[in-house]
């Protein structure tokens, strides 16, 4: 199993800031639901990514764009508003325990995760298979996995 690459909460609010430069492009929004959510403790945290590169490896750091929602039970949702037009994969974790990482028994991950279009080995897709263009009606469900 790949191992993920997820930073503290500070650095992934870092890694946002750096993304979100200011420059004059169009933008449109992109919703997200993430399924599957097993309680409501801690948050989901979901990644937008705009390379393949970055989502295939789940690098957080190069996550163009995240959010924090508090958990709740069964679902959650978001609208990334500001996604300069393009296409873009999602990654999103089940942060129970709200310590910022994917929490791990030995190679086991002990918080739900989810990836757009992924399998059911849990693994990351290819970025071409999970990614969607965003517009007025653009949308993208992930399914949370937990191995516990």
């Amino acid at each position: 199993m790949r191992s993920f690459k997820l930073l503290s909460l500070t650095a992934l609010t870092a890694a946002t800031s750096c993304a979100a430069f200011a420059q004059a492009v169009e933008t449109a929004p992109l919703s997200v639901t993430v399924d599957g959510v097993r309680n409501g403790n801690g948050a989901v945290i979901v990644a937008a990514f705009d390379q393949a590169d970055a989502f295939e490896a789940m690098d957080v750091a190069k996550a163009v764009a995240l959010a924090q929602i508090p958990a709740a039970n069964t679902k959650v949702s978001v609208t990334f508003h500001d996604l300069p037009h393009g296409t873009y994969a999602f990654a999103a974790l089940h942060d129970e325990d709200l310590d910022g990482d994917l929490g791990m028994n030995g190679e086991v991950p002990t918080e739900g995760y989810a990836f757009a279009a992924m399998g059911r080995r849990g693994l990351p897709s290819k970025f071409e298979d999970a990614a969607v263009a965003t517009g007025e009606t653009a949308g993208s469900t992930l399914r949370l996995k937990y191995w516990n």
